[in-house]
């Protein structure tokens, strides 16, 4: 076999349908594109087929999809006078919840939200966007915690109050960290128990008292808030210190 006659069996070979490798079409098995109408060794053929399925109006629009419409609107507002709006909640179980912006659509002034029964639940005030004091309420009406905030960290003395109206305890945060002093009151207002916190958060030491006002038990905390040691005391052992009474919140 001449040089010739060898190049021109591998081009034909090459050239043939058995050397051209198989684009199976989508689930039929077979090699080549699948159009409209059948198989198509061209995916220009196959996309062409479709084309003409839908120019002599053999086309089937696929059936519609339901798309439900929006949500109504969670809330009705209404515009203030000195700008921004007034918004309530219309969902059920909401009644009652509220809130307002200023112009910048910020949030400004009281927000309230409510339990199912419209009972109110708590309030928070607002101030062009920055919280101030948010109170909340017991589903009974009364004061359950009075927490004030700055610069969006808890700030200040908060109180927390017992369903009956007594005061239970107030603590001290400074900056989003607990600091100072916490105090614990019976029912009848007497300390039963102060906590002194930390700069970093953590309690630094505890002391317990009687009924009478008498320091009975002092327990210390190391850096790791870990119990470091702890003082019984005996009443009549060390001088009477009667702590101050709280005030019932209604």
């Amino acid at each position: 076999m001449t040089k010739q006659t060898t190049i021109l069996t591998l081009v034909l070979a090459l050239a043939s349908p058995v050397a051209i490798a198989c684009n199976p079409a989508e689930g039929s098995g077979q090699c080549g594109y699948l159009g409209a109408d059948g198989i198509y060794n061209s995916r220009i053929d196959a996309d062409e087929s479709y084309q003409r399925l839908y120019y002599n109006n053999t086309y089937i629009e696929p059936a519609p999809v339901y798309r439900p419409p929006p949500p109504p609107p969670t809330h009705f507002c209404t515009a203030r006078e000195e700008g921004g709006k007034l918004c309530a909640d219309t969902r059920p179980g909401h009644i009652g919840s509220s809130f307002s912006t200023n112009a910048a659509g910020d949030f400004d002034g009281p927000m309230a939200e409510t339990y199912p029964d419209g009972t109110l639940k708590s309030i928070t005030n607002y101030h062009n966007g920055e919280m101030g004091e948010s109170t909340d309420y017991y589903p009974n009406g009364t004061i359950k915690s009075v927490m004030p905030h700055q610069n969006g960290e808890i700030h200040g003395t908060v109180k927390h109050y017992r369903e009956n109206g007594t005061l239970e305890y107030d603590i001290t945060w400074c900056n989003g960290e607990t600091c100072g002093e916490q105090h614990n009151y019976d029912e009848q207002g007497n300390i039963v128990k102060i906590i002194r916190w930390g700069a970093n958060g953590d309690a630094e030491e505890q002391r317990d008292y009687d009924k009478q006002g008498n320091i009975v038990k002092i327990t210390r905390f190391d850096a790791n808030g870990d119990v470091e040691s702890v003082q019984e005391i005996t009443p009549g052992s060390q001088a009477h210190g009667t702590a101050k009474k709280s005030r019932r919140k209604s």
